[in-house]
């Protein structure tokens, strides 16, 4: 059984203590509210440990608590996937753009696109001061750029490990807007959109329509749920499949990780995103998902990227 640590928290009139995973990523797998009384399971592999580490605590603690009432939170089971928004594949494929080395998104490492915009932010300084912040050791890389890239290179590792069991993995796909998707994975289970946010050692609640961080609110669902679906849109017009798309967000680093709601897209830790893709049932066969890949690596078919058919 995985060992686990306790964490008091107290803010805003709350009093409550987490039961986490050891680690510097542990999620939470439990938590008491001191005022009522009430143990939230939020992992129910780790249950009884869970209880016995809630008791202990509330004996040594020195504090006053409540009888201890347990219920259930366990996170939503996984959505369905986001389908495309043709109804019937259309009479005549488009024909596919000669395939060139530049054109090839395999490429890509992960990040690929953060780094641009950090070698952007860069040029922007005088020969000088990047000579002097070389020389001082200085960052002159904003710090949420640089956040970004670790994320996204923490998570793309852990996605390129599915490569050995038959996976095609793609990372910063470029979109017609100068954003990318981080990370696209095409498998057994169908193709992934994964959006991943790295917020280091924050509380993060996940609600139905949006997320929080630290309690501060971001439009995250919504936009890994157009992602999918405009990809499921892109794939079915260039290949002529109801292709499964599977809008994932993963969080980085964070201290909690709290499901509230059921969002329609899975938010997940991004330590275990490997196992939660492995984890999925097998749908799309091996010649289909090779087929898939040939037309998503292609950096000229994702420049149609949320345009309407006709």
């Amino acid at each position: 059984m995985a060992e686990l640590t306790v964490k008091p928290w107290r803010r805003a009139g709350k009093d409550r203590l987490y039961v986490n995973l050891a680690g510097p990523r542990g999620q939470a797998v439990a938590w008491l509210d001191c005022l009522t009384g009430v143990v939230t399971i939020t992992d129910a592999a780790h249950e009884s440990s869970a209880l016995d580490r809630v008791r202990e605590w509330c004996r040594t603690s020195g504090r006053a608590i409540p009888p201890l009432t347990v219920v259930h939170k366990i996170s939503p089971p996984a959505p369905p996937p986001v389908p495309p928004r043709p109804a019937s594949p259309p009479a005549v494929l488009p024909a596919l753009p000669p395939f060139t080395v530049d054109d090839d998104l395999a490429s890509n490492r992960p990040g690929e696109g953060v780094r641009g915009m950090i070698q952007a932010d860069q040029s922007k300084r005088t020969w000088l001061v990047r000579v002097a912040a070389k020389l001082s050791g200085d960052d002159l890389t904003r710090s949420e750029l640089s956040k970004g890239l670790d994320g996204e290179r923490f998570v793309g590792g852990l996605l390129d490990g599915l490569r050995a069991h038959g996976w095609y993995v793609l990372h910063a796909v470029p979109l017609p807007n100068g954003a990318d998707i981080d990370h696209v994975v095409i498998g057994p289970p169908g193709v992934f959109t994964v959006n991943t946010k790295h917020h280091p050692d924050a509380t993060v609640w996940v609600g139905d329509k949006r997320i929080t961080v630290n309690r501060n609110s971001y439009p995250y669902i919504e936009k890994s749920s157009l992602e999918g679906g405009r990809t499921a849109e892109l794939l079915h017009r260039w290949c002529g499949l109801s292709i499964p798309v599977h809008p994932i967000i993963a969080v980085v680093g964070a201290r909690t990780l709290t499901h509230k709601g059921n969002p329609g897209v899975d938010v997940v830790d991004g330590a275990r995103i490997a196992g939660v893709l492995g984890s999925r049932p097998p749908i799309l066969e091996a010649h289909r998902a090779a087929a898939v890949f040939d037309v998503a690596r292609r950096r000229s078919v994702w420049a149609h990227f949320g345009r309407r058919t006709g």
